[in-house]
C-alpha cells in the first residue's frame, strides 16, 4: 500500500512540473509576442546552481533605443514574466556598456541581460549589414 501511495505521489509531482512548465512556455510565448510589437527582440538567462534565475526579453527599435522588457525570476514554474522598463529610452549600447564595466561579481548578476543586449546588437549589425547590400 505504500508503495502505490509513494508511486501516487511520485506522479502527482511529476504531472505538476509538465503543467508548470507547460504554463511558463506559453507565459514566454506571450511576452516575447508583446515585445515583438516593440521591435527586435533579445532572450537572456541567469541560471543558478542554488537560488533564483531569471528570464529576461529586452526590445529595441531600429536605432537602438530600448522600447519594452519582461522579467521572469524565480526557482517555481508558477512564475510569469513581468513587465521590466528600468532601461526604456535608453540606449542598447549605452546600457551594455555600463553592465560590462561594472566588476565580475555584477556582470555575473547580470549576464542574462548582457546576452539579451548582445543580442539586440547583434540583429541591428546584421539589419544594417542586409541594408547596405540592398543598396
Amino acid at each position: 500500500m505504500k508503495i502505490i501511495l509513494f508511486f501516487i505521489m511520485v506522479c502527482l509531482l511529476i504531472g505538476g512540473q509538465i503543467l508548470g512548465a507547460k504554463f511558463q512556455i506559453k507565459s514566454f510565448n506571450e511576452a516575447l509576442k508583446r515585445l515583438h510589437k516593440k521591435g527586435n527582440v533579445g532572450v537572456g538567462t541567469k541560471k543558478r546552481k542554488v537560488g533564483p534565475g531569471y528570464v529576461v526579453l529586452l526590445a529595441c527599435d531600429s536605432q537602438g533605443r530600448i522600447t519594452g522588457g519582461e522579467l521572469m525570476r524565480g526557482i517555481t514554474v508558477f512564475n510569469s514574466f513581468k513587465e521590466y522598463g528600468k532601461w526604456n529610452g535608453q540606449s542598447i549600447y549605452d546600457v551594455n556598456a555600463r553592465l560590462k564595466a561594472g566588476n565580475e561579481e555584477a556582470r555575473d548578476e547580470y549576464s542574462g541581460y548582457i546576452a539579451a543586449l548582445d543580442a539586440l546588437e547583434e540583429k541591428l549589425a546584421e539589419q544594417i549589414a542586409g541594408e547596405e547590400v540592398k543598396r
